[in-house]
């Protein structure tokens, strides 16, 4: 249901609270604010349109909320990345894991000069790394 479109709207304020016609009827007062409240209903935000949202923190900093033209979300204006859990996927920064962790099919360490390395560990639960010949 959308809004009627509003022909000849009318306000009014009193002991009630606060009034308006937004309906599109000449007869009916819908009393919209009243001490009690906020009193809309859905089609009162038919063409409602929010190309952003700012949020701010507690210490004032602000965030912006938005869609690119592709439906992404966008955080101050930089695409949101997260982890997808597909095959060959590089995810960056720094992270930080609690509780168990397994991993299924291997580990691979990269040294600092840049060789791969599987770790594997035995039946005792020495680890050993062996470098990955390409």
């Amino acid at each position: 249901m959308s809004r009627p479109i509003i022909t000849k709207g009318k306000t009014g304020i009193g002991n009630f609270g606060l009034g308006v016609m937004p309906d599109g009827t000449s007869d009916t007062l819908r009393v919209l604010i009243k001490p009690d409240g906020f009193h809309f209903v859905p089609s009162d935000f038919d063409d409602l349109v929010l190309p952003r949202i700012v949020f701010d923190t507690s210490n004032g900093s602000k965030y912006d909320l938005s869609f690119s033209d592709d439906g992404e979300l966008l955080i101050n204006g930089s695409k949101l990345v997260t982890s997808t859990n597909q095959e060959d996927e590089t995810i960056g920064g720094n992270k930080t894991h609690t509780g168990l962790m397994k991993l299924e099919g291997g580990l691979q360490l990269i040294s600092s000069d840049g060789k791969p390395y599987a770790i594997s560990v035995d039946e005792e639960g020495n680890l050993k790394a062996n470098e990955v010949l390409k």
